[in-house]
């Protein structure tokens, strides 16, 4: 009898720990499975992309990559003059939501000395754009980076008044035209006109400050 008891108060000992493990199995099982679960990882196939021009004197290579959702980053510009590498540029942020928005251009004087520069979409927007602009040293062959165009919105080259003009509207009722020329080698803002739902203001520079009208 005595060892029936004991056999019994095994049994009911052996069930409880089982129990108990089965429990903390159970608990472990909801964290871990946390931990174990990863987030779904991002489509990161790409394949390259280029676009080439030819034009005065030289061969331009635009080339970039182009990912799974279109969006192309540009990494370089390639130069080649008598198919040797005459200069190489670097982007670091420039990107484009697909090919139609990957704008170079090599054909326009941006600062009117005759010879045409290098241009570069860094931003499209819906009603807007902007550029980087490389202009054409003469005396070292080379394009060099003109930073001050970077925020120059809807950059047009006006040749005949030698000006570059930056139409754009922000919202229905915004409007704002600028005109910048160059001064001693650099670009100066001339003038501005700004409405505002209908409200304008105009300014021009005089003396080297800009006044209103």
């Amino acid at each position: 009898m005595k060892k029936i008891v004991f056999l019994t108060f095994l049994a009911f000992i052996n069930c409880n720990k089982k129990t108990e493990k089965k429990v903390i199995i159970n608990a472990d099982s909801d964290s871990l499975r946390s931990q174990i679960i990863a987030p779904e990882k991002e489509d990161t196939a790409t394949v390259p992309f280029s676009k080439s021009l030819t034009g005065n004197g030289y061969f331009y290579t635009l080339e970039g990559i182009k990912k799974s959702n279109e969006t192309i980053d540009f990494k370089s510009i390639n130069i080649f003059y008598k198919r040797e590498l005459h200069q190489k540029i670097i982007f670091d942020t420039v990107s484009v939501l697909n090919e139609n928005e990957a704008y170079f251009s090599i054909d326009k004087d941006a600062n009117f000395d005759g010879y045409n520069d290098l241009e570069v979409v860094n931003q499209v927007g819906n009603y807007f754009s902007s550029s980087s602009f490389w202009l054409y040293n003469k005396k070292n062959k080379k394009y060099i980076y003109y930073k001050p165009f970077d925020s120059i919105i809807n950059p047009g080259i006006d040749a005949k008044n030698k000006a570059i003009i930056s139409d754009y509207y922000i919202g229905p009722s915004n409007f704002y035209s600028k005109t910048y020329e160059w001064k001693g080698g650099n670009l100066i803002l001339q003038s501005m006109r700004i409405d505002e739902e209908g409200e304008v203001t105009e300014m021009y520079r005089k003396n080297g400050k800009l006044i209103s009208r």
